[in-house]
């Protein structure tokens, strides 16, 4: 199996650090300095419990890979439309995209542009980053992959991908209902990704103040009733569940969002607490903690895409 990975950071490096290898025929998608130091260097995985470096094929440009088997979409979730404009010569007909974005409108957006019979759905579980040029560093436990089809039905291509994945030493679990565990992740992360953010805080932090738990808390328990209102049928413990797996992740563990903002760059907002206030006002569901978060965030984006903008503000 031929397989692309589009982006090379945290999560296509980490799980594309493995497949590599295992020894699979695998090409990726980088861009900068990142780019420059896969192709001369190698990527190189750091681990709680092993570090490797695999020589790999590195590119910016999809033409030189050609078609791929299968695809691993691993961008920013603002990023999806653009990449998968860009994506369009590694695909072809049999083509398999697996989506391990986070957010849960992803798979719809690549299903409008390659159809949604190439589509399959996943998130991962992951504590992971690039530290440096060519280095992916991942703490706490191995990440995770949770994929299936958008149906439901334990197909041969899943069953097929599943068994690259355990072969490659990634731990991985094929779902018979991927939206419910989109949804269970999406609860997740708009909780401590928007939390921590906002209070430019590491988990540790945010979990040990009573008056960030109760909002990480009451973030979660808005998305809770969203879900309910579009159907999912997410838990009634759910919250609890996710409160238990943001305790055991390291005390330390900075969120995406967070070095995003700290490294000025843009943000995944408008996937995350954006989405919850848009389908909250098309449903009816109140979610305050979520509307102060996307307020808030949603201007740091707007700074950092336009600093011009807003320093011509502060001089009125």
């Amino acid at each position: 199996m031929k397989i692309g990975v589009m982006g090379t950071g945290g999560v296509g490096g980490y799980f594309g650090g493995f497949l590599a290898r295992a020894g699979m025929d695998i090409h990726f998608v980088a861009r900068g300095k990142h780019l420059e130091a896969l192709q001369e260097e190698g990527l190189e995985v750091v681990t709680n419990n092993e570090n490797f470096r695999v020589r790999i094929h590195a590119t910016s440009e999809p033409e030189e890979i050609g078609p791929v088997d299968l695809l691993l979409f691993c961008v920013k979730s603002h990023d999806t439309e653009k990449a998968a404009r860009f994506a369009l010569p590694m695909v072809e007909a049999d083509t398999v995209i697996l989506t391990l974005q986070n957010g849960i409108d992803n798979a719809e957006k690549l299903a409008r542009h390659f159809g949604e019979e190439k589509i399959l759905a996943g998130t991962v579980f992951i504590e992971s980053t690039i530290a440096s040029p060519g280095v992916v560093a991942h703490t706490g436990k191995p990440g995770k992959i949770i994929f299936g089809e958008l149906k439901g039905e334990r197909s041969e291509r899943v069953e097929r991908i599943y068994q690259i994945f355990r072969n490659a030493g990634i731990d991985a679990e094929v779902s018979d209902n991927i939206q419910r565990v989109l949804w269970a992740k999406f609860l997740f992360i708009c909780g401590v990704h928007g939390v921590s953010t906002l209070g430019r805080a590491p988990l540790g932090l945010i979990l040990d103040c009573p008056e960030t738990r109760e909002v990480l808390e009451g973030t979660m328990r808005e998305v809770l009733e969203l879900s309910k209102k579009c159907g999912i049928g997410l838990p009634d413990n759910a919250v609890e569940e996710a409160m238990a797996l943001a305790r055991s992740y390291n005390r330390r563990f900075k969120c995406s969002m967070l070095r995003d903002l700290e490294w000025h760059r843009k943000t995944e907002i408008e996937a995350l607490n954006g989405m919850v206030v848009r389908l909250g006002k098309e449903c009816g569901v109140p979610v305050p903690y979520n509307s102060i978060i996307y307020a808030v965030m949603h201007l740091e984006n707007k700074k950092i895409e336009n600093p011009v903008w807003a320093s011509q503000l502060l001089e009125r």
